[in-house]
């Protein structure tokens, strides 16, 4: 039994006491059991000594401190005592409390749960993706149109028609993706949600499964063959994109991936300019100057979004055997690479631009794109390619710098 005579309390801050407030505690203490007890006579308040030391002194040179658990400990003896027995006041003037109150004050609430799963979603389905799919579609409906006779309730009805099976493909085609690559992301995007464990497997499945039969269910009841199209082709490509079957999972070959992309970004402009043109307006199908250039435009652009997706993910890629170019020949080539090819892509649109038909289409078209091109060679100068953030960036650039062409792509008539 330790009978303790005499213990000098010393925070830095007590709420009891005023700063600078001098007290002794005389009443002794027997620990008991693990426990500290008060054997004084009530009669006797205790008093407390405030000073700026910052420990607890005993006259016999033993120390009380606070172990890894906050549990209150003597050093010579390491025999735990009763935290809830002894509410000591902190440094910062807060009471000691026990581990339960710490898990209980812990525990998330429904709304930060909700909100980390809401994130966790944005991540799995690529926001900026659906972003690129509304501006995408709009603009390719909007090519056919000769008046704004044209633009009737049910114009806006049938490209919502249109939006939504290609939102819900989409969403299979990056859930498919993240479900293959689930340990190459644990290197190179952590932060995804089967990554990060934020969203089991199952329920990234059941994801991936139900946008697949719910976008060919709603194309296949629009009636369009176009549409129906576009969905298969929306599909296929993903399924061999990600995929590990052989003559499959594209994206490990050089140039399969950026195929990949041409095909879904520049080439399903035409289905869907082809539904709006005859099973929307029921005008024959027409090819125009304006779709022709938005095809090849467009085109540039998803091959370039096809190589720089691969600058931030070159140390998983090479851990898991993933032949991209940025693996075979590095980023310091492929950068100024992708980098010069969006470059000639803007200079060809400055000189189709220049061939317009009205001023105000050439003087749009030219300007326009010259300052999209000089935004992309500033960026590009600025791009640490050994940091992520700075590529992740510029390759979010690429994206913003696509939705703008959706517009401009109207002033090339």
């Amino acid at each position: 039994m330790l009978q303790l005579q005499r213990l000098n309390f010393s925070p830095k801050f007590n709420p009891l006491q005023k700063p600078g407030c001098l007290k002794t505690v005389a009443s002794p203490l027997t620990q008991r059991h693990g426990a500290i007890a008060n054997t004084s006579p009530s009669n006797k308040s205790p008093s407390i000594k405030c000073s700026s030391q910052r420990s607890f002194h005993l006259p016999n040179q033993n120390k009380i401190a606070l172990n890894n658990e906050g549990i209150i400990s003597n050093r010579d003896h390491q025999k735990p005592l009763n935290k809830q027995l002894v509410p000591l006041a902190l440094q910062d003037g807060n009471a000691l409390q026990s581990e339960d109150d710490n898990t209980a004050a812990a525990a998330p609430s429904f709304i930060e749960v909700f909100k980390k799963k809401l994130i966790a979603i944005n991540h799995l389905v690529r926001s900026y993706a659906w972003v690129n799919i509304v501006f995408g579609i709009v603009s390719v409906s909007l090519l056919p149109v000769q008046s704004l006779a044209d633009l009737t309730p049910r114009f806006f009805i049938e490209i919502l028609k249109v939006i939504v099976p290609t939102l819900l493909m989409n969403t299979f085609l990056t859930a498919l993706n993240q479900i293959c690559d689930v340990e190459i992301d644990k290197i190179n995007k952590p932060y995804l949600p089967l990554a990060s464990g934020d969203l089991s497997m199952g329920t990234v499945i059941a994801i991936c499964i139900g946008s697949a039969i719910l976008g060919y269910t709603l194309a296949i009841m629009s009636g369009s063959p176009p549409l129906l199209l576009t969905q298969i082709l929306f599909f296929l490509c993903g399924c061999a994109y990600s995929l590990p079957l052989p003559f499959l999972r594209w994206k490990s070959h050089t140039f399969m991936a950026p195929l990949c992309l041409v095909i879904m970004m520049g080439l399903t402009g035409l289905p869907f300019y082809m539904h709006t043109q005859q099973y929307v307006l029921g005008r024959p199908f027409v090819i125009t100057r304006p779709l022709i250039l938005m095809g090849a435009i467009m085109s540039i652009f998803a091959f370039v979004n096809g190589l720089l997706k691969d600058l931030p993910d070159v140390e998983g890629d090479k851990k898991f055997g993933m032949n991209t170019l940025c693996v075979l020949l590095g980023k310091e080539k492929v950068f100024p690479l992708c980098v010069n090819t969006m470059l000639v892509g803007y200079g060809c649109a400055v000189i189709a631009g220049a061939s317009a038909s009205f001023m105000i289409n050439k003087l749009v078209t030219i300007i326009g794109h010259s300052i999209l091109a000089l935004i992309l060679w500033i960026q590009s100068k600025k791009v640490d390619l050994d940091n992520f953030e700075s590529t992740f960036g510029f390759y979010m650039l690429i994206w913003k710098l696509t939705y703008v062409e959706y517009i401009l792509i109207h002033f090339l008539r």
